[in-house]
């Protein structure tokens, strides 16, 4: 379902001021004129029935029914997503950006970059953190997904201690623990939180692994080809919430 995100500085009140961006997503890309009802949604997952007004001006009222407006609805899912947790190792140029927009689309809840030892870019410029921002609330509402939490980078050490339920990182070669992504997670988890480690293009170094087994986690294999990093994070994301609904 395709739904407005409101911007992160909105305050609750009942008039929302459009930015420039944000009158020409709705006027030129969906083609909304004055008047049109349709849903909208803040950064804490509040809906509201949204009308536009004058030309840069919206008009909202918190709704418990926010199907009842939806630009359209095409998601055959309107359930709520199992809590994923993705950590992935900051990627070379827009890689970046194609992991925040999958990632948000697929629904996961939170999406941590993390500098790791073998990563070739250690920290985001000030536009690029504003670029994935950007493309976290294009992919909102394209995809009318939750928002999830975009943070980071933070180091390897700090992201292992920061890791809750269910704990995964995917490794390119066998070790002694490995096992297949299949065999930790099953649909009992579904409640649970689930946090998945994704390396850079060169993986994670052996010392990274060991810090991580020794922290609670799994290390796992897929069973597919060699995967860029990039594919490699969505394609878990999304193998790991097909497990945990399955049955459901």
């Amino acid at each position: 379902m395709r739904v407005f995100l409101l911007s992160q500085d909105y305050d609750g009140s009942p008039l929302y001021s459009l930015k420039k961006r944000e009158v020409q997503y709705l006027e030129k890309v969906l083609r909304l004129e004055k008047g049109t009802v349709f849903t909208a949604k803040d950064t804490s997952d509040n809906y509201y029935e949204a009308t536009l007004e004058d030309e840069g001006t919206l008009l909202l009222k918190p709704t418990d029914n926010p199907e009842d407006t939806l630009l359209d609805s095409l998601s055959g899912y309107s359930g709520l997503f199992a809590p994923i947790d993705v950590y992935v190792s900051i990627l070379k140029g827009k890689k970046n950006e194609s992991v925040v927009r999958a990632l948000t689309e697929i629904g996961v809840r939170k999406i941590i970059f993390m500098d790791t030892e073998n990563a070739q870019e250690h920290d985001f410029s000030s536009h690029q953190k504003e670029r994935l921002e950007t493309i976290l609330k294009e992919a909102v509402q394209q995809s009318g997904s939750r928002s999830p939490i975009l943070s980071g980078p933070v180091s390897f050490f700090t992201a292992i201690e920061k890791a809750e339920g269910k704990k995964v990182i995917l490794h390119q070669s066998i070790r002694g623990k490995t096992t297949y992504i299949e065999k930790v997670f099953t649909n009992d988890d579904i409640k649970n939180v689930a946090s998945l480690f994704i390396g850079p293009e060169g993986g994670f170094s052996d010392q990274e692994c060991v810090l991580a087994e020794n922290n609670g986690f799994y290390p796992v294999l897929l069973r597919t080809n060699i995967l860029r990093a990039e594919t490699a994070a969505v394609y878990t994301a999304a193998a790991v919430q097909s497990l945990l609904h399955s049955n459901t």
